[in-house]
């Protein structure tokens, strides 16, 4: 009795929670990309049948025979949660016609071009809705079984032959298209000198056919001007890509990996894309990526304000250098959505953000203003991230990187179904749903341009209104607070990379400060400090977001172009000797400058015995004139004759040092102090033989009285000196020498 209650609890437990129907068998040797869905929305106007175009490749080592496939079609979903769920698994349950045959023979590694039809009434869809679609694909591979399947939504908005039923009203909706790529300068133009790329893979991405320029002749393509559609796009863009591009149009170098450089191939691919991207933006939504989109939070958090500032100065780059026709608006994207405080005060007025990162009711997408900042925060629709999304992750995270772009066909569905049942169903008032893709979105042309004209679709039947992207006004607003996810934290670029990179930072502005524009040629030092600071932006991008080890090279990477700029101040080579013949005679030294303006020196000599230099020059910095040099005269007072050694230093006013220190050779041939010292030595001497002489005297006079010699008895001698002959007379000195 009791094992046939549990058993019977047990098919309870199935019935309430059905299984969800199988992909493709695990090991499955086959993959079914869809390349096209006709019509991507079902319309009073549509035809009454849906076909599904493919590529069935065989990735397994026997062949694909006995092909056939069919379409099934699941219920609507009746919540938020079952479409999310839909999207990723499939419908629980299908209904469809039979199997069809699907003529060709697959051998390993080949493609076959499928396509399949199936009339509406066979799916059973009989009113408006958003219905999940299943492609089941069978054959004989080592026995016969489900080989590929694919699944994605389809949009209905009134049947064949019927009068459309829009809803009571429509839904606000904005896209954002981003204009997004890894970093790939390694440094930008200085004056006099030519762009470095690290790679050239970004010709390919700006030429016909790569992923940039798809996106952007897709919008062109897709939304004419004039069209309602083009108020509903807002162009995401990385100033950092568009300097890219840019040095790219005027000529350029790559870096290969043995370290030497070579000419770019992509000069023509750049000046054609920034031309089509100027077409596609013109009068539009243009907001601006912090500078090689970096992480403005970790930054933040690392206690870096000047490097947050520095990263949103993107406004001013797009609308002054890069001219797109366009004035950017002052609105933050940031990497997953997610802002942590404390927040800098120079961040915009309107912050895009993950539902999850704000304190917001469940459900809710009505703008509020953070608290404790005048700052909006619009949120996402994650429904709609979600489907644009081609992982469709649970948990979305906006800055993944899109997979296989042959999944873009099913993303452009998901989107359309997501976007429909948004505006029936799960219809939230007094919002606009935010439709956000991941940052580096890989969709093809025509996959975009299916999309657009998806939208286009639901527009004209009155089921979105295609909006410009909300930028309210915080002191309008309720008041919520900001909750940084856990995962967002987690991923962030580590606080030791930040360090490092602070530390070069330093630099850069120690140069800046130190340095003026030359009044008859002026160049502003940013002109050369702000493309250093950018560079340094590429380790924090949200392209190494869990990559520490590419956010530790990139650092690496920026660090030459530094230390090569401030190398170009520097003292000049002296190869020579310098001799001095007075105690103070100056040391001249050559300091060089080949920066386009002016910059601020300080000496640095390390203590000599018997050498004093100054070099503080009154306590003041000297100055290099820009392009040009400057011999500066140091005063030495040395103390000693000899050969000394100078090893002599430049740094700016901060002490980063300039060039490399240069060791100079100095020969005194004066005494300078020792001379007194010697002199009185040798007086001494004197005087202590003088007297010893005279005592010497003193003695011998006593020895010669006690022994009655005439000489010493008082009288007079009768011997004149001139007598004595000339070879007998002996020196004072030596006469007065003990002979004993």
């Amino acid at each position: 009795m009791r094992f046939l209650l549990a058993a019977l609890a047990a098919v309870l437990v199935c019935a309430m929670f059905p299984v969800p129907q199988a992909s493709a068998q695990a090991g499955s040797p086959g993959q079914f990309d869809v390349t096209k869905v006709t019509p991507n929305v079902v319309e009073p106007s549509s035809p009454g049948e849906v076909v599904v175009s493919g590529i069935l490749t065989n990735n397994g080592d026997e062949p694909i025979t006995d092909i056939e496939g069919r379409i099934e079609a699941g219920d609507p979903p009746a919540s938020e949660p079952q479409v999310q769920r839909y999207m990723r698994e499939g419908p629980p349950s299908s209904h469809g016609p039979g199997f069809s045959d699907i003529p060709g023979r697959v051998e390993p590694g080949q493609r076959l071009p499928v396509q399949i039809r199936v009339p509406l009434d066979q799916l059973q869809i009989s009113e408006p809705g958003v219905y999940p679609l299943l492609v089941n694909i069978n054959g004989s591979a080592d026995g016969r079984r489900r080989i590929a399947d694919a699944q994605f939504m389809l949009p209905v908005t009134g049947l064949p032959g019927t009068p459309p039923a829009p809803p009571a009203a429509p839904t606000p909706t904005t896209m954002l298209v981003p204009i997004v790529d890894k970093p790939r300068l390694e440094r930008e133009a200085l004056p006099h000198g030519r762009a470095v790329l690290v790679d050239d893979q970004l010709s390919a991405e700006l030429a016909p056919g790569g992923r940039l320029y798809d996106l952007v002749q897709a919008v062109i393509d897709g939304i004419p001007p004039g069209s309602s559609l083009g108020n509903s796009l807002c162009f995401a863009i990385d100033p950092d890509l568009l300097i890219t591009a840019k040095a790219m149009q005027g000529g350029y170098q790559v870096r290969k990996p043995d370290g030497s450089l070579v000419e770019g191939i992509g000069s023509n691919a750049a000046d054609l894309w920034l031309t089509k991207l100027r077409q596609a933006v013109s009068g539009r939504c243009v907001i601006p990526l912090p500078y090689a989109d970096a992480d403005v939070v970790a930054l933040s958090r690392a206690g870096l304000p000047d490097l947050v500032k520095g990263a949103l100065d993107g406004a001013d780059l797009i609308a002054a250098r890069d001219g797109l026709d366009t004035e950017p608006r002052d609105v933050l994207w940031p990497i997953e959505g997610a802002l942590s405080g404390p927040l800098s005060a120079d961040l915009p007025e309107t912050a895009l953000l993950d539902t999850r990162a704000v304190d917001i009711p469940p459900g809710s997408l009505s703008p509020v203003k953070l608290r404790g900042h005048d700052i909006a925060g619009v949120p996402i629709d994650p429904l709609l991230a979600g489907a644009l999304d081609p992982k469709l992750d649970t948990v979305h995270q906006v800055t993944a990187n899109s997979p296989d772009p042959g999944q873009g066909t099913v993303t452009a569905q998901n989107a359309l179904g997501a976007l429909t049942f948004r505006a029936t169903q799960g219809f939230i008032g007094n919002s606009t749903s935010v439709m956000v893709p991941p940052r580096r979105w890989q969709m093809r042309a025509d996959d975009l341009e299916s999309l657009l004209s998806g939208m286009q679709k639901l527009a004209d039947a009155h089921f979105i209104d295609p909006s410009p992207l909300p930028q309210p006004d915080p002191a309008d607003l309720p008041e919520a607070d900001l909750t940084y996810p856990v995962q967002a934290s987690s991923s962030e670029i580590p606080r030791d990379v930040i360090n490092r990179l602070a530390a070069q930072n330093y630099k850069v502005g120690d140069l800046a400060r130190s340095s003026s524009p030359e009044f008859a040629n002026p160049v502003p030092p940013g002109r050369v400090t702000t493309p250093l600071r950018n560079g340094l932006l590429h380790a924090v991008s949200s392209a190494w977001r869990d990559n520490p080890g590419a956010a530790s090279y990139w650092v690496r990477r920026e660090t030459k172009p530094i230390n090569d700029v401030l190398g170009l101040v520097r003292i000049e080579e002296f190869p020579g000797r310098t001799t001095r013949t007075e105690s103070d005679s100056p040391i001249p030294v050559t300091v060089v400058n080949d920066l386009p303006f002016n910059v601020g020196i300080v000496f640095h000599i390390p203590p000599i015995p018997g050498v004093t230099v100054h070099h503080d020059f009154g306590g003041q910095s000297a100055t290099v004139p820009a392009n040009g040099r400057r011999q500066f005269m140091l005063q030495a007072d040395a103390q000693r004759s000899g050969q000394f050694t100078l090893d002599v230093r430049l740094t700016t006013e901060g002490g980063t040092r300039l060039g490399n220190p240069k060791r100079l050779l100095m020969e005194s041939t004066n005494y300078g102090a020792m001379i007194p010292w010697l002199t009185g030595i040798a007086g001494a001497v004197l005087v202590l033989m003088s007297v010893r002489r005279i005592v010497k005297k003193v003695k011998d006079r006593r020895k010669r009285r006690a022994s009655g010699d005439p000489a010493d008895s008082g009288e007079e001698s009768t011997v004149e000196l001139s007598a004595v002959p000339d070879d007998a007379r002996s020196n004072t000195t030596d006469g007065d020498r003990d002979q004993s």
